[in-house]
This record gives structure tokens, C-alpha cells and sequence, in this order.
């Protein structure tokens, strides 16, 4: 009888109290191999579950990558990807969710700059993934862009003669080449977990249009069968529901800008830039909504956030000084690479800085959820009443210190909101 008057009642309960939003709280590092002390020059993607990381390592101070590796974040233990020693050779591009496989380039053999794509694994080194036929050395052979989420398949770019082409690599096909779109010039870009979908860019009538793959069949579509829609697409959901990318939608400033395509249609991310006049870049999404990316302009580059997918873009340095980061002083941010999937860690780079992480605690957004296991029933309402009685502090959500009709006004009111 006791939990049927419980529940009975909330209805007025609810009317009499509120939660308070959750408190989001952000840190912020520097990459760096705490063995060797040497700073990462970048990090180019992590894993869904924010444990592995990929990128350079800038090994003679002079603020460029020149050797890959790879960070287990949960145990802080940095494994030293060699790539030959090839100049300009990004050694380590993307990571399996497992942290298993590495994809990245390797110098050529007759020529460090013919390079070629190739996966790391810690069993077998480098395996060259080798290229397409007729690919010229423009200057690369073929290049790795992304790998699924168990890292079996891998997509990018190679050339027929210098023309370029995307291709999808598995063990057991080698590498094929995509559907050749628009005229010419393709890339692979990225891709969802499952392989499924693919997406990039092909030579438009006025520059690069964006182009998808179907990660099974190869066929291509053109978002714009007369190709003359410029932009390309730069990100994507691990799910494949939600592609992001850098798209001219023909305003009079002449500027491209961050969009999302999402259920077959197309929308700018926000008011499109962080920065009046310069072109939107949105790099990555998370479960939670959130976008990350950086506005571009010449040379120049600012990082920004679109928290919870809602609002407009900030710069990211002020949104990470605003919930407690501290950032140092004169740190300048400038590409945001990729998000986890959960939202809580930001990896991103930048040519005067080298490579940093950010962790983001979002706080509970679903407080009454006291069972955790991500809806709200009757055991969470068994559980809060339990905590009540024993005067346990989870269910002081007054956070006074005391336990009272306040207390239990407060848990019916997050009952009743619901998890998001």
C-alpha cells in the first residue's frame, strides 16, 4: 500500500518541486607519451568508447608528426607505430573500437613519398593494402581514410592515373574501387561502423560535391545528379543515420557551411560558422547530439562545439574555460577531429599546440534513474524509497543534508521528466 500511495500522489508532488540541471564539467591535457615525454603532434581519431587513441608523435621538436602512435587512454600506455621513416607519412589515421587495428600510410619502397595505404596490427606490423591499377604516384599510391568498428574494412583514396578514386578494402576482396562519380577526382572519407554506409566527395561542376557509397554493392549516389552542389562530406554517426559535412548553400557571403544530412535532408549545423565569413567544418558526432568541428578561413583555423546537438556553434577554448577546463593562457584551439560516442572525450590538434584531449562530464541527466540501467519503473521508485528509509545521501536530492517531503517532491519531479 505504501508504494501504490506513493505513486498515487505525484501527480501533486511533481507540481511542487524541480531538478536542477545537470552540472557539466570539463577537463583539458596536452598528448603526450609520459615514457619518452614526447608530444603528440596530432590525434586523428578515437575510439567509441574514448580508450584508444591514434595519431603522430613529433619526435625531433619541430611541431611536425614524423611517427605514429597509439594511446591505450585506460591504462596510459603508448605503443610507438614506426612508419619507415617516410617524410609527410601519417602513420596512424584511424583505430578499430577495439583498438586492435591501426590504419594509416606507409612510405613507399622506391620512393618515401609514393606512399601507401596500410593497417598496423601489434601480431603482424604493416600490412600494405596495396592500390589501385594504374595508380600514379600523384604523389601517393593510395592513402587510408577510415576503418570499421572491428577493423576488417578500410576506405580512402587511389588514383587511375592521377585521377583520384575511391576504394573499399577488405582480407578477403583487396581493394576495390567505389563507383567513379561526377567527373572524377573521388574520395572515400569516412564511413559507419558496420561499413555499411560511405560517404565523401567527387569533382563537381564547380568544385567538390558530396557523394555516398553503399558500403555492400559500391554504387554510388550522387546527392545532386548534375553535380553542381558543392561541399563533401567529412563526418558521420557511428549508426550511419547522420552524415555531417561542408556544403555552399548559395548564400550571398559566398562561405560553405557545417551541415548535417539526416533522413534525406540537409541542414546547416547551427547558423553554419562560429565565425561570420569563414566555412563551417564539422568533423564528428556523439550519441548525445553533440558536433564537434572548427571554422577554417585561409590558414586559420578556430575549434567549436555544438553541445547536445542544440543552439549555435561556440568556440570551444570558451566553452571549456566556462565549465572549469582551464585552459592555459594563450592556448589556441584549432581542429576538433572526433568525439566518443557517449560524448565525453574530445581529441582534436593544431599546428603551434600538437594534439590535447578534453574530457567532458555532462553531469546526470537522468537522476532518478537509480537502478542505472537507463529507463525509469517501479524499481527505481523501490530503490529511492529504500535510500529513503536508510537515509542513504543518493536520495537527499535537496542535496540539503536532510530528508524530507522535499527530498521525495524532488525524485517524483526527475521521475516524471523522464531520461533523455
Amino acid at each position: 500500500m505504501k508504494h501504490t500511495t506513493f505513486i498515487a500522489f505525484s501527480g501533486t508532488l511533481l507540481s511542487l518541486a524541480s531538478v536542477a540541471p545537470a552540472q557539466v564539467t570539463a577537463t583539458f591535457e596536452f598528448i603526450t607519451d609520459t615514457n619518452t615525454k614526447i608530444a603528440a603532434a596530432s590525434a586523428n581519431d578515437i575510439s567509441p568508447d574514448g580508450q584508444w587513441i591514434v595519431g603522430s608523435l613529433d619526435s625531433d621538436g619541430d611541431l611536425f608528426g614524423d611517427i605514429g602512435y597509439r594511446w591505450d587512454r585506460v591504462n596510459n600506455q603508448f605503443t610507438i607505430i614506426d612508419n619507415g621513416g617516410g617524410a609527410f607519412v601519417e602513420a596512424a589515421v584511424a583505430v578499430s573500437d577495439d583498438g586492435s587495428v591501426v590504419l594509416g600510410d606507409l612510405p613507399g619502397k622506391t620512393d618515401i613519398y609514393e606512399t601507401i595505404a596500410a593497417i598496423w596490427t601489434d601480431a603482424d606490423g604493416w600490412t600494405e593494402l596495396g592500390f589501385l591499377p594504374n595508380a600514379g604516384a600523384c604523389p601517393s599510391r593510395s592513402n587510408g581514410y577510415e576503418l570499421s568498428g572491428d577493423g576488417t574494412i578500410a576506405v580512402g583514396l587511389s588514383w587511375d592515373g592521377c585521377s583520384g578514386r575511391g576504394y573499399r578494402w577488405t582480407q578477403e576482396s583487396g581493394m576495390q574501387e567505389l563507383e567513379n562519380l561526377a567527373f572524377g577526382a573521388n574520395r572515400a572519407s569516412i564511413m559507419s561502423s558496420d561499413g555499411s554506409v560511405i560517404a565523401g566527395f567527387a569533382q563537381g561542376v564547380f568544385g567538390r560535391t558530396p557523394v555516398t557509397w553503399n558500403g555492400m554493392t559500391l554504387a554510388g549516389t550522387l546527392l545532386d545528379p548534375a553535380a553542381e552542389s558543392q561541399g563533401e562530406f567529412l563526418g558521420i554517426s557511428d549508426d550511419g543515420s547522420t552524415v555531417l559535412g561542408s556544403w555552399y548553400f548559395g548564400d550571398a557571403d559566398g562561405v560553405f557551411d557545417a551541415a548535417m544530412l539526416s533522413d534525406g535532408v540537409i541542414a546547416k549545423i547551427g547558423a553554419g560558422s562560429l565565425l561570420p565569413g569563414w566555412a563551417g567544418t564539422p568533423m564528428d558526432i556523439a550519441d548525445n547530439g553533440t558536433i564537434v568541428g572548427f571554422d577554417r578561413l585561409f590558414g586559420n583555423r578556430r575549434a567549436w562545439i555544438q553541445p547536445k546537438g542544440e543552439g549555435e556553434l561556440v568556440e570551444l577554448v570558451s566553452w571549456l574555460n566556462a565549465h572549469g577546463a582551464n585552459v592555459p593562457a594563450g592556448t589556441e584551439l584549432q581542429v576538433t577531429q572526433a568525439i566518443s560516442a557517449d560524448g565525453r572525450y574530445i581529441i582534436g590538434h593544431g599546428a603551434a599546440t600538437g594534439a590535447w584531449l578534453v574530457t567532458i562530464d555532462w553531469g546526470n541527466d537522468c537522476p532518478a534513474d537509480l537502478t542505472e540501467d537507463g529507463s525509469l519503473n517501479f524499481l527505481d521508485v523501490s530503490a529511492y524509497l529504500t535510500a529513503f528509509g536508510n537515509q542513504d545521501p543518493i536520495a537527499d536530492f535537496e542535496a540539503d543534508g536532510s530528508f524530507n517531503f522535499l527530498d521525495v517532491s524532488a525524485f517524483l519531479a526527475a521521475f516524471g521528466a523522464g531520461c533523455p
